[in-house]
């Protein structure tokens, strides 16, 4: 009798295991990859592009505009009253401070646009992930980056790029030996 409770426990315990084994379904991916798939991000990348040239342009037209400057006081400053040469050599003083300021707030701008951009594909993203993995009947995704060892199988990307279906952006190859 005591051999049979034994058994019958021991049967519950790895019927018990075996659920619980079977409700933790794991799977990773990569959400840089899925990010990268999605048109949201390619028109970011397009806005962002769009944003740097117009600092680069505004960057360009400051420095001309100081060239200039500099070119008419070298030239015509001899024949000005001390007021007036006072004023243009303030004017360009200001310009070379901008054009200074800029190269530290370049990157600054750079990063808030970047954010302003990429937070709502981001959400997109983890919520289309976690669509995908909900359906699929995974109860833990791990991003693929911070793993050493993964299997193939395991891996949201196809379905992920399925779910975009026909919207997603495909990717070139990555070229041989890399």
């Amino acid at each position: 009798m005591k051999k049979l409770l034994f058994l019958g426990m021991m049967m519950l315990g790895l019927f018990a295991a075996s659920q619980v084994s079977a409700q933790a379904k794991m799977a990773y991916v990569s959400v840089d990859e899925v990010v990268q798939l999605m048109p949201e991000y390619k028109k970011a990348m397009g806005e962002m592009a769009a944003y740097d040239s117009a600092l680069q342009i505004n960057y360009a037209e400051t420095v001309k505009e100081l060239n200039r400057q500099d070119s008419i006081f070298r030239a015509d400053s001899a024949k000005w009253s001390p007021a007036i040469r006072g004023a243009n050599r303030e004017k360009m003083k200001k310009l070379l401070t901008d054009l200074q300021g800029f190269e530290q707030s370049y990157q600054q701008q750079m990063q808030q646009k970047q954010e302003e951009l990429m937070t709502p594909v981001a959400q997109k993203a983890n919520t289309l992930i976690s669509d995908v993995a909900k359906t699929s009947g995974y109860t833990y995704v791990f991003r693929k980056e911070a793993l050493l060892v993964y299997p193939d199988a395991d891996d949201l990307l196809p379905a992920v790029k399925k779910k975009l279906g026909p919207t997603a952006v495909t990717t070139p190859p990555k070229p041989a030996g890399r």
